[in-house]
């Protein structure tokens, strides 16, 4: 239901402020670390948030259907989250230091072309033929390989709460990501309660964890286009829930 949706991304608020007031009062900022508290309440927190997400997502059920219609609403994210990776791609291109950082900067153009392509779609008249997979599976490797990276490079101490949660956060644009690839593609056989769970993980993860250290710390286009994929993921999550039966009720009456 919409409605059951709706109030997750209230709850999202919160918790958006919740880690706000994390960062700011409780986290040091030149090493990451907690100050007060032990950090396996911030794991606790997150966790049930994103455990919470998943259930409201598939209790709302719904249709992915509305995602192959006019949608400026989703094409407000999807453009900005496109303009944000391709200024990453551009400047990890520019000042690419050795093979890994290139890779990076090209899965980030294909990425940015992908939610560009798809902001475009949503702004313009309904498709009449369902974009190319390749194209959508190009442009989710950039998540698969920030995932690697995160596996290779990432020794820090499960301490600090930003490296340690970043895999999650990239986890949770891919599965959001290929939902919507699943949508778009193949609507006959996606499952809009996937979609909607996955919506809300990645708002759960990529913007309401994400923008409080996007604002407070040294954030890229890159870190900024996690949170815009984040806030994509609630659009989409609002947009394919089931009516609640009062609205059903009403427009039947009418």
């Amino acid at each position: 239901m919409k409605a059951k949706v709706m109030a997750y991304l209230a709850a999202g608020a919160v918790f958006c402020g919740i880690r706000w007031a994390d960062l700011a009062l409780w986290t040091d900022p030149e090493t990451g670390l907690v100050t007060a508290g032990a950090v396996w309440q911030r794991y606790l927190v997150l966790a049930v948030f994103a455990a919470a997400a998943l259930l409201v997502g598939r209790l709302a059920g719904g249709s992915p259907a509305p995602l192959n219609r006019r949608q400026p609403l989703a094409a407000l994210p999807a453009l900005a989250g496109a303009v944000l990776c391709l200024w990453q791609g551009i400047a990890g291109l520019l000042g690419a230091a050795g093979v890994a950082a290139a890779v990076e900067s090209v899965l980030a153009l294909a990425c940015g072309a992908w939610l560009g392509y798809l902001g475009v779609s949503w702004l313009a008249a309904p498709r009449k033929n369902p974009p190319p997979a390749w194209f959508g599976v190009a442009g989710s490797l950039l998540f698969v390989w920030e995932i690697l990276l995160s596996f290779m490079t990432n020794g820090s101490s499960w301490h600090r709460t930003v490296p340690t949660s970043a895999v999650w956060q990239q986890l949770a644009a891919l599965l959001f990501l290929a939902a919507l690839l699943r949508a778009l593609c193949l609507p006959d056989a996606a499952d809009g309660r996937a979609l909607g769970g996955y919506g809300l993980l990645a708002f759960c993860l990529c913007l309401c964890w994400q923008l409080p250290r996007c604002v407070l710390w040294t954030a890229g286009p890159g870190d900024w286009a996690l949170a815009a994929i984040g806030l994509l993921g609630g659009v989409c999550a609002v947009l394919c829930a089931a009516p609640s039966p009062h609205s059903k009720g009403s427009h039947t009456a009418g």
